[in-house]
């Protein structure tokens, strides 16, 4: 013990400035860093070579594949022209050869060009490109430098009559674009693996290290001051857990002889309630990219395929607003752990059914159930965490469970329509039912069941609760900021984007790697975007950017509804969540201070949280229907007139405020 306590006091002088002694440290300060941005490069530059000799060896059979969906086309093409023939319409003026080929490149995207041609080579009808820039790559020598893979197909005619070709083009690029989006799909799994790598070797280390050792030091700081209370409580199996179970033999046996007796000490798993957050929204968000198509052709012999999936997603999300503020009125009674086992198995059966139902009923059924076991899993991960912690590590164990979630919305789009791409959408859910099962498992060793409120929250009166709703600060906060965000959130992000990029013709991977960009954006940019709000103390200011983020993305997309401009507005919604989500929730406290001052702050987060969630079942609806009355391109247009209106309110309203109440002291 001498050792120890000397060693703890040693000036740090001897050591470097981060800790420990500079001789022996392996690697200089930095290199570690270096070694594995050059470890993640050769990764990389290896994984492209790799994949690019694997498409220069299949180029000859991609090749011959794209020569024989060529010949089927030319052969449709043929007939055509043959039957025009027959009918006695004279070559040269035959009509709609450009409507054909527009057809044709409808359902064959790397279709460029088709022609008739005679024998000496001019061109009689032409689709896709002009007559010359056909003739120009007609006449261009053959090889694998060319833009296009030229195929001919030659249509004999009647005696006298010189025989005529059907010429078709397809994009070279197009050999490649199977191995791009391969590439694709490599780069997004590498992330995802890193980051789902980290978060293992955190919860792993965290769980038989951190904790162990925290506790340690707690035991033996209470044996130097001879108090002899403390057991090492936090159960390992490793060194750590057998040389504690020495000293607690030892503390046994010295406290037996002054007569005292120690209780076990153990920390919280905190951490395994990341996990525990991750794992069910992942469960939830593998399906994100393909719901809106899913629900449409399920419910299409019911309803409008549009409409039909807008009404399921809006019972799903009516559900999940609903039964949160029922589920926090039971928590204390039935316990974070079991409320959080119910919410899994809910959750499990829920995507079980939407994988098989058949129906609009029994679709809106499932989902319904889905919704309500997501609820339930949402506030037993919340109030485990606020029953676990106290004034001074609250924000933490809270910023620990939304960056669970936060990385699971990149995740979750992603796998789910690589998922879905080579599996279908079935089995997207069925993965996702699976993982809600997995939590149900891990929920027993991730979170402990003696964590309760110690405490039953205050139970403000009538005349409180009315004070409270009729701040008017509060209220434009709600209806111009809370309700919104949710709205746009759910009817832009879930609803309109999944569907336009779909029908542009983007794969269901490349529609979940635009959605992953919202919660890429958003995990990187939160944490500096809530700095500057609490230095600045100005958390209006913060969600009033946000809203201005948010209109100018969607005016952006509607007005240029491009795939690249799309990702853009994404990226610019998940910066605009970040800074100003979190803003809201310091906002709404600050406004209803007087309030909070005498019945606390459940009440008020109830009544945001419950705004936010009505406005996030409005959005599919609202939606769907903009989108049978005026088209997407123009419902994405209305939704960022909307955001620039309501933020435009907010700024106008939450300005008439006493300068001294703006500036009055905020959240820690």
């Amino acid at each position: 013990m001498t050792l120890s306590a000397n060693t703890d006091t040693k000036p740090d002088t001897a050591t470097s400035p981060h800790g420990g002694n500079i001789r022996n440290r392996l690697f200089p300060k930095g290199t570690i860093w270096i070694l594995l941005l050059f470890s993640t490069i050769s990764l990389c530059i290896a994984l492209v070579g790799i994949s690019w000799r694997a498409a220069e060896l299949a180029r000859a059979d991609l090749q011959t594949e794209i020569r024989e969906k060529a010949g089927i086309e030319a052969r449709v093409l043929g007939e055509k022209i043959e039957n025009a023939l027959r009918l006695g319409i004279p070559l040269r003026e035959i009509v709609g050869f450009e409507t054909v080929v527009y057809q044709l490149r409808n359902g064959d995207p790397d279709l460029v060009f088709a022609a008739i041609t005679d024998k000496a080579g001019d061109i009689l009808h032409a689709g896709g490109l002009s007559s010359d820039e056909i003739a120009t790559a007609l006449t261009a020598p053959s090889g694998n430098d060319t833009a296009y893979i030229v195929t001919r197909l030659d249509l004999p005619r009647a005696e006298g009559q010189d025989d005529i070709e059907v010429v078709l083009g397809h994009a070279r690029a197009a050999l490649m674009r199977p191995v791009t989006d391969n590439l694709y799909d490599i780069a997004i799994i590498f992330i995802i693996t890193l980051a789902l790598s980290f978060e293992l070797m955190l919860l792993v280390l965290t769980v038989n290290v951190a904790l162990p050792v925290r506790v340690a030091r707690k035991v033996l700081d209470n044996v130097r001051d001879r108090k002899f209370t403390l057991l090492h409580g936090q159960s390992t199996h490793d060194e750590i857990g057998q040389f504690m179970e020495r000293i607690n033999s030892l503390i046994n046996t010295t406290a037996k002889k002054v007569g005292t007796h120690p209780q076990r000490e153990r920390e919280v798993k905190l951490i395994g309630v990341r996990m525990l957050a991750f794992m069910f929204v992942l469960a939830e968000e593998l399906a994100r990219p393909i719901m809106p198509a899913f629900f449409s052709q399920v419910t299409s012999h019911s309803l409008d395929g549009q409409l039909g999936a807008g009404v399921v997603m809006a019972v799903h999300l009516l559900m999940v607003a609903l039964a949160m503020p029922i589920c926090s009125l039971f928590q204390e009674q039935v316990g974070s752990l079991r409320m959080y086992l119910c919410g899994a198995f809910l959750a499990t059966l829920g995507l079980i059914g939407t994988a098989f139902a058949g129906g609009i009923w029994d679709l809106v059924l499932w989902r319904a159930l889905s919704g309500i076991g997501y609820a339930t899993t949402f506030v037993a991960c919340q109030s485990y965490v606020l029953d676990a912690t106290n004034d001074s590590n609250r924000t933490q164990g809270t910023a620990m469970m939304v960056s669970g979630i936060m990385l699971a919305d990149i995740c979750g789009p992603a796998i789910g329509g690589i998922v879905a791409g080579h599996f279908g959408p079935d089995m997207t859910f069925i993965a996702g039912a699976t993982i809600a099962f997995l939590a149900v498992l891990l929920a027993f060793f991730l979170m402990d069941n003696m964590v309760r409120g110690k405490t039953p929250p205050p139970i403000p009166t009538r005349a409180a609760l009315r004070a409270m709703l009729g701040n008017r600060r509060l209220q434009v906060l709600i209806l111009f900021a809370a309700i919104p965000a949710k709205l746009i959130l759910s009817g832009f992000l879930y609803y309109l984007t999944p569907m336009i990029l779909l029908q542009s013709g983007a794969t269901t991977a490349e529609t979940g790697r635009v959605i992953m960009l919202y919660g890429l954006v958003a995990i990187l940019t939160g944490w500096a975007a809530a700095k500057w709000t609490d230095k600045n103390q100005n958390e209006t200011r913060a969600v009033g950017i946000g809203g201005g983020l948010t209109a100018a993305g969607l005016l952006l997309a509607g007005w240029l509804p491009e795939y690249a401009l799309f990702a853009v507005a994404v990226a610019l919604l998940g910066l605009a969540q970040a800074t100003s989500i979190p803003a809201q929730l310091s906002a709404s406290l600050k406004l209803s201070k007087d309030f909070t001052k005498d019945h606390g702050t459940g009440p008020v987060l109830a009544v945001l949280r419950l705004a936010e969630r009505l406005g996030g079942a409005a959005g599919p609806l609202l939606a769907a229907g903009l989108t049978l009355l005026v088209g997407t391109t123009h419902a994405v247009l209305i939704f960022g007139a909307f955001a620039a209106v309501s933020v435009l309110c907010f700024e106008l309203l939450i300005g008439h405020v006493p300068a001294e109440q703006k500036n009055e002291g905020g959240t820690k």
